[in-house]
């Protein structure tokens, strides 16, 4: 490029010394170098201009090719920050929602933590509880004797001997003040036996016949809990019901509210 130019310079140098000074001694220079000079000069103008041409759309065609890379840089740029929002939003949307879960595990813990403390209490207090005779011959006319070997019996899982002994018990005592205890325990070992409606007709004897008795809270609550194993949601919380309303200070009544909470 730098020698075309060169060139041209010298011819225009050229042209420039015979027209200029056209009257100058010692010019030698005859109109036919005169002429081949210009086209020569002609020549080169011609290739120079190609040459700029064609480095002008060179620079035009590369121009174009770094717009358009820009422009998808800004694209991608663009797409990549959108990502990151949407990302954020997921990531505090999902930080929101573990807190949530992590706050109701701690509230779920505390209440284990509760609770196997109570059973770790009603444990101790068990195992301080004097072990209960074993009656070898029971004797019926003795009403102390005979309650305390019905409940021996259900207290070691025999049912069905505790079942016979309990109702022996009301049948020969119907109006000692353990009668309805002995109808109450009863139910229990029917319920202990999964035999559940013959439960809840024992439980409602308790209900309907002792209603001043301190068993009739323990015994309604009970029928509610047999009323659940049968399916009977609506009668158990009837039940449950009637305990808070006629006995709200009784430990029956925080175990229906917790029975009502978990339905």
């Amino acid at each position: 490029m730098k020698s075309k130019l060169g060139s041209i310079m010298v011819m225009g140098v050229l042209f420039l010394a015979v027209f200029g000074t056209p009257g100058a001694s010692g010019q030698k220079i005859t109109e036919k170098d005169l002429k081949i000079a210009i086209d020569e000069l002609k020549n080169e103008v011609v290739v120079l201009s190609r040459q700029v041409q064609t480095m002008q759309d060179n620079m035009n065609r590369h121009s174009g090719q770094l717009d358009a890379l820009i422009t998808q840089i800004i694209d991608n740029v663009s797409a990549i920050r959108q990502a990151q929002s949407r990302v954020s939003e997921a990531s505090n949307s999902a930080i929101s929602g573990v807190n949530g879960v992590t706050a109701q595990l701690s509230s779920t813990n505390r209440q284990i933590d509760r609770l196997s403390e109570q059973l770790a209490e009603l444990k101790k207090m068990v195992e301080n509880l004097p072990k209960l005779p074993a009656f070898s011959e029971v004797n019926p006319g003795n009403p102390e004797q005979l309650f305390a070997a019905a409940y021996a019996d259900y207290s070691r899982g025999n049912y069905d001997l505790a079942i016979s002994e309990f109702t022996q018990y009301y049948e020969t005592y119907p109006s000692s003040e353990m009668a309805d205890n002995a109808r109450y325990w009863k139910g229990e070992c029917l319920l202990a036996k999964r035999l559940y409606h013959q439960a809840i007709a024992e439980f409602d004897i308790v209900i309907r016949d002792f209603s001043k008795g301190d068993k009739v809270p323990a015994a309604r609550f009970k029928k509610g809990m047999a009323l659940l194993e049968i399916g009977d949601q609506e009668a158990a919380r009837a039940e449950f019901l009637l305990i808070i309303k006629h006995h709200a200070t009784s430990t029956e009544a925080g175990l229906a509210r917790q029975q009502l909470n978990a339905q």
